[in-house]
């Protein structure tokens, strides 16, 4: 029986401009604390600013290289992708700026820059890349993140009313795109009017075609890895909230659907950052799963935070805890254990590093999740491509 996979997200270069490890150094640090994935970050398509630090270190450094020497020490590397999140695009081109439900303009909140899904140029130029980037890093998979419609979800909180929530997107480009898929007459009065009806009678339909929108760009984008490099698997970034929470906001205002994913996905990331978003880990994560796991034959790995986040005065009306415990941590791994999920993703490595600076409690706990001792290990799970018939080619995109 394997053990339950445990990965990182290793996105910053913490591990040399703030520990000073070499890349081999690193990499032996990362397999020594049982890490099987690490979810890494590239120079070609690299991810934007936001909350993580991620300035490379200079010239000591090479993505190739980097891969390698984590490779050599058996781990899988998933380079890392977001695909509607960019600030430099969004500055550049005003058609990408998201539109909401009341028509206007997307404001950027802090780092976050969303984007329209529906950009032609965009998606070509993300496909492209991130081709690129496989091409030359030689990775064994690709997690792709901010692959949904606009929303700043780490705002959602238990108080947070579903009237509140600002949707996108409903630029002129994205509903034609939707009348046209769904040969439904667009309303006499124009965008308004548009908008009015996509938010009433028309919302099942809306949501449905946001899903299907976002599960073929997965499609594309997949496409895209596989002619660059045959055989890598995909991972995608998804939601520890589900169809029960705020009127199934996930699939209405952000657009993801697991089962309309799973056909290009091989591994669900379901982000339970329960201080970021004041839920007990117990109660939710096994809610969760079970959900999902109704959802999707999919590997199912949850994602939890190492230390607290959004303490910043940005953020103060959401009143979070200071810091997570180490007894929170091993609770929350617990849960993950009994919920029988496929495994665990840490957010982030840069904070098992700090965490192992100061006696390593959390990376021993993490340890004793992969070895079945802090409740019964999950079952055998997958670490290839995605089983069945191959995607079927998008259509719209």
């Amino acid at each position: 029986m394997r053990h339950p996979i445990v990965g990182v997200k290793a996105y910053g270069w913490d591990w040399s401009t703030r520990h000073g490890l070499s890349m081999h150094q690193a990499a032996a640090r990362m397999a020594a604390q049982g890490i099987d994935w690490a979810l890494v970050q590239n120079l070609v398509d690299p991810l934007p600013a936001s909350a993580v630090d991620q300035a490379p270190p200079q010239g000591v450094y090479d993505d190739r290289d980097w891969v390698s020497a984590l490779q050599d020490q058996g781990l899988r590397v998933y380079q890392s992708s977001a695909v509607f999140f960019s600030p430099e695009d969004f500055a550049r081109d005003p058609d990408l700026r998201p539109v909401d439900q009341f028509g206007q303009v997307f404001e950027p909140f802090g780092w976050y820059h969303g984007l329209c899904p529906t950009h032609p140029r965009h998606l070509e130029h993300k496909a492209e890349r991130l081709a690129q980037a496989i091409g030359q890093t030689r990775p064994d998979g690709v997690f792709l993140s901010f692959i949904r419609f606009p929303g700043f979800w780490e705002m959602w909180l238990p108080s947070m009313r579903r009237s509140r929530i600002r949707e996108y997107c409903f630029c002129e480009r994205c509903m034609t795109r939707f009348f046209a898929a769904t040969s439904i007459d667009p309303p006499a009065g124009g965008l308004p009017a548009w908008r009015l009806a996509l938010c009433g009678e028309l919302r099942a339909r809306w949501t449905d075609w946001k899903c299907g929108w976002i599960a073929a760009v997965v499609q594309r984008l997949r496409a895209a890895v596989l002619e660059a490099r045959p055989g890598l698997d995909l991972v995608l970034n998804g939601f520890g909230l589900g169809r029960d929470d705020l009127g199934n906001a996930v699939e209405e205002v952000l657009g993801q659907r697991l089962g309309a994913l799973e056909a290009s996905v091989d591994h669900f990331d379901l982000m339970f950052y329960h201080q970021i978003l004041k839920r007990e880990s117990a109660p939710w994560i096994a809610r969760r799963i079970a959900q999902a796991r109704s959802e999707t034959g999919r590997n199912l790995l949850a994602c939890l935070q190492v230390r607290a986040e959004y303490l910043e005065p940005l953020y103060v009306r959401g009143r979070r805890r200071l810091r997570i415990g180490d007894r929170e941590w091993e609770g929350a791994l617990r849960a993950v254990a009994s919920a029988g999920a496929d495994g665990v993703l840490a957010y982030s490595w840069r904070d098992l590093l700090a965490d192992e600076a100061t006696g390593g409690s959390r990376v021993r706990e993490l340890q004793r999740y992969r070895d079945g001792s802090l409740a019964a290990a999950s079952p055998g799970v997958r670490t290839g491509a995605a089983t069945g018939p191959p995607p079927a080619a998008p259509t719209e995109l």
